[in-house]
């Protein structure tokens, strides 16, 4: 099985499209490479919205812009023994956003 965290929007309508021409939950799990767990829940989805996608916007939002971001990346490849506070402090001090110490999800420093 995958480890993607999401099925694309065309995936999941292709999800749609075997169920209601007839294959099980289970050859469709087979087909695309997931759990048949997750067909149940994106057929269910759709069953109740009328869309097998996800809505937009859903998710923590995020605190920093794209430039922050590539700020970010080029002060800690310029400076490589700077740790996540003084990275903290960097971005603080040139653009005013206040980030966490912690690493995301993608192991990169926000």
């Amino acid at each position: 099985m995958s480890q993607r965290s999401h099925l694309t929007d065309s995936e999941a309508w292709r999800v749609v499209c075997r169920l209601d021409g007839g294959q099980t939950q289970s050859e469709v799990a087979l087909a695309i490479g997931v759990s048949q767990s997750v067909i149940s829940r994106i057929f269910n989805h759709f069953l109740e919205t009328g869309s097998p996608g996800r809505r937009p916007g859903q998710g923590r939002r995020r605190a920093t812009t794209s430039k922050e971001d590539l700020y970010l990346v080029l002060t800690a490849r310029r400076h490589r023994n700077m740790n996540a506070t003084l990275l903290q402090q960097h971005l603080r001090s040139a653009t005013g956003t206040t980030v966490s110490t912690q690493t995301s999800e993608t192991g990169s420093m926000v």
